[in-house]
């Protein structure tokens, strides 16, 4: 009997075993099909956001806007066939002639459907031609392929990195930080433009991705076509190969730590081998990129095309505190977070506050606005700086909190890398041009954005509506007074 009853116990908790796993199996479904229609509702919602956004756009600025003028007016010179080089266009012309490819496309799938594709501007300028807003609307759509590619493909990426990280957590947190990321203020109001920068901070975006998942052939193409964008994205070789040394040495002493401990990881034969194993398998990936940016300076003469007056040679060491700024802005939520972390290390630390106060007086006695282009007013970034020229006690005030936001990328925890190697990466990409440009950061505020560690979920939340907040509020400007960030 007892056997018999134990026998027939055992058959109960079996069934209810199975039953328990069976609700949790149908519970980790529901939970599943709901997280993915929730995803595709939120990327709807903000397909429907950027539509809006481009008619409003369309609505305000009938002509080109700024530099949009010289961008549309290369696509209307492929479209009219002439493939040369316009002469104030100071990039090579992948875009443009993508742009013109489709809309050739489009032009001739609306004679077949009769679609008003033609301009109707006052003066008639471009008559039978793509209106801008159909330019706009292809770069738009362009950017939202390629940033819904990124999104795909990020969790992986995230996996990767971290082979601990369940992928739930890794999706929740790409979604979260590609949301983030298309809302940036200096961002978000550029999407609806034929504007360059879209396209390649995606571009930048998926040369990261192939980075990590080591797809080194389409690192390659990649690379290439960010060059077709825009040449001076050379510099970014330097940045991925710090992150792919980071990354080698991250596996490679994960790799000793589960053989023969820490300390083989340390010798000198262990490094050797690392940098041997690292340079056979991606040599070319640098190699090639390199030798065929040098075969065009060779025949262009210079890294700028056409309108070279905007880009001069030099060094502005001055312009880093500007940028410092702008990211301080940005990741305001991120950074105020940081600040009571800033002030126990500088308690703990006594020199770390001398370095602040060296590093302040640097940036504000190397200040400097002399480029023609950053006395218009039509932009906020231009209207800032003079104000800070025009304000010395607000000159140094900004400074010093800059060199706050300097303290915090250089520690702000990263997946790959860290904040010293984005700073050296800045400097190389700022000081080097007398014009003070917003979106010359924008390649690596990608980075930074897409590799940082979440903050606590307060922060990310804070983070997340001024993100949303800062770029409705910039676009709206764009829309309402036609000023750029």
């Amino acid at each position: 009997m007892q056997s018999f009853g134990h026998r027939e116990g055992r058959a109960a908790l079996s069934r209810d075993e199975h039953v328990q796993g069976s609700d949790e199996r149908d519970g980790a479904r529901r939970h599943k099909r709901t997280g993915r229609w929730l995803t595709w509702l939120i990327c709807v919602g903000l397909g429907a956001v950027l539509m809006i956004a481009l008619a409003l756009v369309s609505h305000s600025l009938v002509k080109p806007f700024v530099d949009e003028g010289v961008h549309f007016a290369q696509i209307r010179q492929f479209l009219e066939g002439d493939w040369s080089q316009h002469p104030k266009l100071t990039t090579l012309t992948l875009y443009h002639a993508t742009l013109a490819v489709v809309l050739i496309g489009v032009q001739t799938l609306g004679e077949w459907l009769h679609l008003p594709l033609a301009a109707a501007l006052p003066d008639g300028r471009w008559p039978g031609m793509p209106s801008v807003d159909w330019a706009r609307g292809i770069s738009l759509v362009g950017f939202m392929l390629l940033a819904l590619l990124v999104w795909r493909l990020l969790p992986s990426t995230y996996q990767r990195l971290d082979h601990a990280l369940p992928l739930p957590q890794a999706r929740h947190e790409a979604s979260r930080q590609c949301w983030q990321w298309i809302w940036l203020p200096i961002i978000f109001p550029y999407l609806a433009l034929v504007y360059t920068d879209p396209w390649i901070i995606t571009l930048v975006a998926l040369q990261l991705v192939m980075l990590v998942l080591q797809r080194r052939i389409m690192l390659l193409v990649l690379i290439f076509a960010g060059l077709g964008l825009r040449q001076d994205s050379i510099v970014l070789l330097g940045l991925w190969g710090g992150l792919l040394l980071f990354m080698t040495h991250q596996q490679a002493r994960q790799a000793a730590l589960s053989d023969d401990g820490c300390g083989a990881f340390h010798s000198p034969l262990r490094r050797l081998a690392t940098w041997w194993s690292l340079t056979q398998r991606w040599w070319w990936v640098a190699l090639i990129p390199v030798l065929a940016f040098l075969v065009f300076l060779e025949w262009n003469g210079g890294i700028a095309m056409g309108d070279t007056s905007r880009h001069q040679a030099g060094w502005h060491t001055g312009n880093v505190g500007y940028y410092l700024s702008v990211i301080g802005m940005v990741f305001l939520p991120l950074w105020l977070a940081d600040l009571p972390r800033q002030w126990r290390l500088v308690c703990q630390r006594p020199w770390c506050l001398v370095a602040l106060l060296g590093m302040t007086l640097i940036l504000a006695t190397t200040y400097g606005v002399t480029h023609d282009y950053n006395f218009q007013l039509w932009t906020i970034r231009n209207r800032w700086l003079l104000w800070l020229r025009d304000h010395p006690a607000g000159l140094w005030v900004t400074m010093l909190l800059c060199s706050s936001v300097a303290l915090w990328w250089l520690r702000a925890p990263l997946r790959l890398g860290n904040g010293g190697l984005l700073l050296l990466m800045l400097a190389l990409m700022i000081c080097s041009r007398e014009l003070i440009e917003t979106r010359y950061m924008l390649p690596l505020i990608t980075v930074f954005q897409l590799l940082r560690v979440p903050e606590r979920p307060a922060v990310e939340r804070a983070m997340t509506l001024w993100a949303m907040a800062m770029g409705a509020m910039l676009l709206a400007g764009l829309v309402l007074t036609r000023t750029l960030p």
